[in-house]
């Protein structure tokens, strides 16, 4: 019985949770003119999809713990080693949570996007593809730059 509750409340919370971060994303939405709705569509659904999938993955963790505590198994040492992979697997991918970071802030802050001339470091073009991780230009010679978006320093914007 009680996993049954822990499993029913983990499906109430998250639904509330993603309905309530469907709403924010609606309502940014709405503050925005007809013009750039599309772009700002985009940006706003990518980041809804990283903070759901967030909401949802911290929610099932501690929904799968509590059902483990539940059947009476010890979760001491099952997230003593989670934490200690956690660490390693975390130093191995510092540079992939880097670029992911620096991804979510670019799409956030509205940096550029796709169709801006921008220059980032020695690269000047147009924005094809602004994702999580990199950010592809087409530079004026035609060659395609993909760049990852944790090394972006700084960025000029020539369309803005």
């Amino acid at each position: 019985m009680r996993i049954i509750v822990i499993l029913v409340a983990y499906v109430v919370v998250r639904s509330i949770a993603l309905k309530i971060l469907r709403r924010f994303g609606q309502s940014l939405l709405a503050k925005v003119g007809k013009e750039l709705l599309q772009a700002r569509e985009a940006r706003v659904r990518s980041v809804q999809t990283v903070i759901g999938s967030a909401i949802s993955f911290i929610l099932g963790f501690v929904a799968a713990i509590m059902i483990c505590q539940a059947v009476g198994i010890n979760v001491v040492p099952l997230l003593t080693t989670a934490g200690v992979a956690g660490l390693a697997i975390g130093f191995g991918a510092q540079k992939l949570v880097r670029d992911w970071i620096s991804g979510i802030f670019i799409l956030i802050e509205d940096q550029y996007g796709v169709g801006d001339t921008v220059t980032i470091g020695a690269v000047t073009g147009r924005v094809e593809e602004v994702g999580l991780r990199i950010t592809r230009i087409r530079g004026d010679n035609g060659a395609l730059y993909i760049i990852p978006n944790g090394d972006i320093a700084q960025v000029c914007n020539q369309s803005r």
